[in-house]
């Protein structure tokens, strides 16, 4: 199971960037959406990492006789 967490950074400049891992397809930008509002106002630059584009789906099979 991979854990999930969020990374803030703050340089000496007071940029922040906000890192999320773990975390797949659109779960990235809900976890992080908060933070980035509550800490600059909002989304200046968006890099999506490829687990973005991932599914974080679980997919289970029954058989039936």
């Amino acid at each position: 199971m991979n854990s999930k967490k969020i990374v803030i950074m703050i340089d000496d400049k007071g940029e922040v960037q906000v890192e999320a891992f773990g975390h797949k397809g659109g779960s990235c930008t809900k976890a992080t959406d908060p933070l980035t509002k509550a800490l600059i106002g909002g989304v200046i630059e968006d890099r999506k990492k490829p687990e973005f584009y991932q599914n974080d789906v679980t997919i289970k099979v029954r058989e039936f006789e």
